[in-house]
């Protein structure tokens, strides 16, 4: 009597889940379009974050500071225009065309934000509530300037022991041409390599390594110089050199 009882649900389940599956399939998926598209209608809050580009600033000048890479908007809509919104990457281009040497401010407001960084058919469809940091866009314009100024190479680590650098570290080119802000440009006088590991060392070393500017705002040419350096076993008794 249990088998048969057993075998009758069964039966009744086969047939529940089975019988005009079709049917159940399309009414499944129709449901589930119904859903999404009541969800998707429902108005929605969320942040956004938008890229911030600068252009149009002259050849002759340069940027001293650091703009921002992005900023945070909070903005309100339908959930699938948001959906759109996010996947368009907005970016609010700020244009210096004509804009000379000097401090540059710029506030970024709810109205720039919806008209320069969203596209036109979604920016009628949301709203910008809110403007988180950087509330605003500021640096100082100068004159670019360039010269040529000495690289050194910077090492770290201590070499294996009985093994010793011959001489001082060379570099190829000993020296490289910067640019930027004439103020930078003008406090440059020499430049360092990123660290040169030598811990463990034990045989000639040559590596091709970026120049580090630091925080300054500076572009090097060539930006990756050659570091040689020479090694040789110690007199006995002395101490591995170090960096």
């Amino acid at each position: 009597m249990a088998a048969s009882l057993i075998g009758a649900v069964g039966e009744w389940l086969r047939s529940l889940f089975l019988n005009n599956i079709g049917l159940k399939l399309a009414s499944f998926f129709l449901a589930l379009l119904l859903y999404a598209h009541v969800v998707t209608e429902q108005q929605r809050e969320s942040v956004l974050r938008v890229s911030v580009g600068l252009s149009g600033l002259a050849d002759t000048l340069a940027i001293r500071g650091t703009p921002p890479g992005h900023v945070d908007v909070t903005v309100r809509g339908k959930w699938k225009d948001l959906i759109r919104l996010g996947l368009s990457n907005p970016l609010l281009s700020l244009d210096l065309a004509g804009i000379g040497p000097g401090p540059y401010i710029e506030a970024i407001t709810a109205e720039k934000v919806a008209e320069r960084a969203f596209p036109p058919e979604l920016a009628k469809l949301v709203e910008v509530t809110a403007i988180g940091d950087p509330g605003e866009v500021a640096f100082a314009i100068e004159p670019k300037a360039e010269k040529w100024v000495a690289v050194r190479a910077r090492l770290a680590g201590e070499l294996a022991p009985g093994w010793r650098l011959v001489a001082a570290p060379e570099v190829k080119p000993e020296s490289i041409l910067v640019s930027g802000p004439r103020s930078a440009v003008d406090a440059a006088d020499t430049l360092n390599t990123l660290p040169v590991d030598i811990t463990e060392e034990r045989e000639k070393i040559q590596r091709e390594v970026s120049v580090d500017t630091g925080t300054a705002p500076l572009i090097p040419e060539p930006r990756r110089i050659v570091v040689t350096l020479r090694l040789a076993r110690a007199a006995p008794d002395s101490v591995a050199a170090g960096p």
